[in-house]
């Protein structure tokens, strides 16, 4: 366990020749499983083992959620996911950006049977300043006559990324207005003799690292949001100072299940860090058959359509990379909606499938966000535009937002440093026809099959429709199930990437990025 240095200690006010005791709390924590039933099962199994070997021991034990548990408007696939987190008992989870998929109405009804999982936000309320049915601000958690105050916090750009239609008049609080609301928590479990404050975060690390140091008396943040994989104690990086100076450790285990944290603390009498060890272990990401029996009698048992045969590997960072199921899921939408083009943002698909069975599920959580899919009409000008100003900001930034445009029905090529080189449009024949990037038509039009998130223009402004043809109730995952059951080969299917989004290495030096954004 790393000591932490003496001098930001406060000396106990007690004259007693007896030591006071310490508090030692081993915390099981996670973020971020965006509904990824797959490896849920190394969760679970996790989970378990970390009940019976700290039962009968002399510690305190907590687990937490820093939020995004499910993701998408599934209402049954949502509520099995809560239920998971009873089962599992966790203590509390945030509210993030997704449990907000399907609305406030649709996430207080998912919540409303919630046996031990408190859902917590401080910072997120309606038009009357009211939150979500279900949501508290904060819970006291007590454990062998020990008192734990913890305290959720929404994502600040929750109306980047969910739609308006789905929020409605939800919204949250700007940086300063939630250290303000935050501090004002603190305070009162302070003076109700709280002493040790742990902050359940769905902010992302760059935000949470600025709110460490504008608070007093937090210990410890579990975040979320920027999909970061946060292992050890680094002083500096994730062991960082109050605003008086006192230590504040900063966690988060990555997405998507594929691992969970445990931090062993110390605290003083006072409730101050003393010592402290993090650890974040990968989990067994082999499907649970058990998982999968649970989540089938909650949910149904979901048909095969295919077997995988060879598949590209996810992506690192999904943001800023080809990828061959994306480029399948363009084709589908293309082909069903019958235009030109298709066009989807990098950070929309979740899930990559696996070599073996492909069930509908399998691919409705790869596209789980049941937006609308749109028939739009946009110029030349429009998607060269879009294609060159997203790979430049995308390029640019250290976390790849917002993503490069994966395409159907155009090849393109950029440098790594976001330069557009070339592009070209397939015709009716699938010939590739040239298109001059530097001096793009405003008359040429071609038909674009889009979802309605894209056709919002929040994250990528050109492409927002001039025209509209059509509207469809169903989303993206409907039009791949559909391509995919029309194959000839989907008894061995086999999804390469086609070389139709190209990336060249520059003689330029590159950003560093990481995945470091959720969209």
């Amino acid at each position: 366990m790393e000591l932490i240095n003496s001098k930001y200690l406060i000396a106990p006010k007690s004259q007693s020749t007896t030591k006071p005791q310490s508090t030692k709390l081993k915390l099981f924590y996670t973020n971020d499983w965006h509904g990824t039933t797959d490896n849920l099962g190394g969760v679970l199994g996790a989970a378990l083992h970390f009940d019976s070997s700290t039962q009968g021991k002399n510690l305190d034990t907590l687990k937490l959620c820093a939020g995004d548990s499910w993701s998408g408007a599934n209402a049954k696939k949502n509520s099995f996911i809560v239920n998971l987190l009873n089962y599992m008992r966790f203590d509390a989870s945030a509210v993030g950006n997704h449990e907000l998929d399907a609305g406030a109405k649709a996430f207080s009804e998912t919540i409303s049977d919630t046996k031990h999982t408190k859902f917590l936000s401080i910072n997120l309320h309606d038009s009357k300043n009211q939150k979500p049915s279900g949501v508290q601000s904060s819970i006291i958690k007590e454990v062998n006559g020990n008192r734990y105050g913890i305290i959720g916090l929404s994502p600040l750009d929750l109306k980047t990324v969910v739609t308006k239609e789905r929020l409605g008049d939800l919204d949250v609080l700007n940086f300063d207005e939630t250290v303000r609301v935050t501090q004002a928590e603190i305070d009162k479990l302070r003076s109700s003799g709280v002493n040790k404050i742990i902050l359940l975060t769905h902010i992302g690390k760059d935000l949470d690292e600025k709110l460490a140091s504008a608070l007093d008396g937090v210990d410890i943040i579990v975040g979320g949001h920027s999909h970061n994989k946060i292992d050890g104690v680094s002083e500096g990086e994730n062991l960082l100072r109050s605003k008086s100076g006192e230590p504040v450790i900063v966690l988060q285990t990555g997405q998507n299940a594929q691992g969970y944290g445990i931090l062993n603390a110390e605290f003083s009498p006072e409730g101050l860090l003393v010592k402290v060890a993090n650890s974040v272990i990968e989990t067994n990401q082999v499907r649970s058959s058990v998982v999968d029996k649970i989540r089938d009698d909650e949910v149904g048992v979901s048909p095969q359509i295919a077997t995988l045969k060879e598949v590209d590997a996810a992506p690192e960072n999904r943001r800023v990379e080809p990828s061959a199921w994306t480029a399948l899921v363009a084709d589908s939408m293309r082909a069903s909606l019958g235009t030109d083009i298709a066009i989807i943002n990098s950070a929309n698909i979740r899930k990559f499938p696996q070599v073996g069975k492909l069930t509908e599920r399998d691919v409705e959580e790869s596209a789980p966000m049941k937006n609308e899919l749109m028939k739009v009409e946009l110029t030349q000008e429009q998607i060269v535009n879009a294609i060159k100003n997203a790979a430049s900001r995308t390029m640019s930034a250290t976390d790849g937002y917002p993503g490069l445009l994966q395409c159907s029905g155009l090849n393109y090529t950029i440098d790594s440093n976001g330069n557009l080189l070339s592009l070209e449009i397939l015709d009716k024949n699938s010939k590739p026809q040239k298109i001059d990037i530097n001096n793009p038509s405003k008359d040429i039009k071609y038909t674009v099959a889009m979802d309605s998130f894209l056709a919002g223009g929040k994250e990528y402004p050109e492409l927002v429709p001039a025209t509209t043809l059509e509207k469809f109730n169903y989303d993206k995952d409907k039009t791949a199930i559909d391509l995919i059951n029309t194959r000839t080969d989907k008894d061995g299917l086999i999804i390469k990437d086609d070389g139709r989004l190209k990336i060249v290495q520059t003689l330029q030096p590159q950003q560093k990025r990481s995945n470091t954004r959720n969209i």
